[in-house]
């Protein structure tokens, strides 16, 4: 009994013995049971080490999670086109004249000069060699020289749809400079941002300053289009609206007297009357001057305009002959400008019209001017260039200068059309 005793003690002395050794022999990692554990990191051989880069010595860096930005093509440059441009190379023709107090002048750059004279200077183009559509017009370009005392400037617009100059139909505007030592820069006005801009285009008047001294130099101005179709387009080249017409009444003025004028400047009491009756003024037989004309008489064989101050028209006496606007295709002006001026304009009224206004209007522009001028010139007139040109003619007004001071000379005023 003993032995067997012994016998078990020693077979569970075994067992036990094995299953210690058993426990001891496991890795931590064939372990289900137990705290979790890191296993440590594999040793690297000599081999490994000359294989992988060596980041001991590196600070440890964070990912870069940034992206890099899309790459964007830049819009294309809009590609402008000319309909009409005036590039100033014509020292004879700038097409361009001086609308008050500037004096224009071209250099032999081919660029024109605009000297400030006094307050409020501005140019006004003379009538266009050409007849625009406003609609073929996205763009008015101008490259300027501004070394005027101001940058700001302001561009009229006079179209037959929009009479003017008008600030209802103008855009202002700031040049980049304006002192002695300005730059050339060019400035593109959308024409989506004048308001009016629409029918046929009669002018424009470009206050380039509203300083009251310096210099500017106009490298071009031009009419432009992003439509290479357009280039050059106008609906009609401009021919003389005499052609195949015939003279259908005149006004000779050397023949005027005395008798024949009616000035408001020598009658202050008269023009008291005729402004408080306003149907007789009108229908009073003599020509009318207004108080911008200091005198006119006839002398040497020509009728002379003497102006002494701000705004002088003179008015024909009422036409006799009626004549439907229809009929008449041109008024021609014979005339000798001596005032320092070259713009004036044409007004007129036709039955039912109640006054002179910009819409019943046209201007024109002398080709010489000065004091010293003798040179006489035709002015010829086309009447359909305004929007009211219709209905039976009735008086006749001209503006024949824009100065304050001076001489015009006129010799005759006549109507060419058809009889028929």
């Amino acid at each position: 009994m003993k032995n067997i005793i012994k016998l078990l003690a020693v077979m569970i002395a075994a067992v036990m013995t094995l299953s210690l050794f058993a426990a001891c022999s496991k890795s931590p990692a064939d372990s289900t049971t137990g705290a979790a554990t890191t296993a440590e990191p594999a040793k690297t051989t000599d081999t490994d080490k000359a294989t992988e880069p060596d980041t001991t010595d590196e600070p440890a860096t964070e990912p870069d999670n940034t992206t890099e930005p899309e790459e964007t093509t830049a819009a294309p440059e809009v590609k402008l086109y000319d309909v009409y441009r005036w590039d100033f190379n014509d020292a004879n023709d700038l097409g361009w004249v001086s609308s008050n107090m500037t004096d224009v002048s071209a250099m032999e750059d081919g660029t024109m000069k605009l000297t400030v004279k006094g307050g409020d200077p501005n140019i006004t183009t003379k009538r266009l060699a050409a007849t625009i559509d406003c609609d073929n017009v996205e763009y008015i370009t101008i490259r300027i020289k501004n070394m005027t005392d101001s940058y700001s400037a302001q561009l009229f617009i006079n179209t037959t749809d929009s009479p003017g100059p008008s600030e209802s139909y103008s855009y202002k505007f700031e040049w980049e400079f304006a002192d002695e030592d300005a730059e050339w820069e060019e400035l593109e006005i959308d024409t989506l941002d004048i308001n009016g801009w629409t029918g046929t285009l009669k002018s424009l008047r470009l206050d380039y300053t509203d300083g009251s001294e310096g210099e500017a130099y106009i490298d071009y101005i031009a009419l432009q289009t992003t439509d290479e179709s357009k280039t050059g387009v106008v609906t009609e080249e401009l021919v003389d609206p005499r052609a195949g017409k015939e003279l259908l009444y005149k006004w000779d003025m050397t023949t005027l007297t005395a008798e024949d004028l009616y000035l408001s400047s020598q009658d202050k009491d008269e023009d008291t009357e005729a402004e408080e009756g306003e149907d007789e003024e009108k229908e009073d037989p003599r020509w009318r001057f207004s108080g911008g004309v200091e005198d006119a008489y006839v002398e040497n064989g020509h009728f002379v305009i003497k102006i002494g101050a701000i705004d002088p028209f003179f008015v024909t006496p009422k036409l006799t002959t009626p004549f439907d606007c229809s009929a008449v295709s041109a008024i021609v002006i014979k005339a000798c400008n001596k005032t320092d001026m070259s713009l004036g304009q044409f007004f007129f009224t036709c039955e039912g019209t109640e006054d002179f206004s910009e819409a019943g209007s046209a201007r024109f522009s002398f080709e010489k001017q000065g004091v010293d001028n003798e040179e006489w010139e035709e002015i010829v007139i086309n009447p359909k260039d305004s929007a009211l040109w219709e209905g039976q003619l009735e008086y006749i007004r001209i503006d024949p200068s824009e100065a304050h001071e001076g001489f015009t000379l006129i010799d005759s005023i006549e109507l060419w059309g058809s009889a028929e």
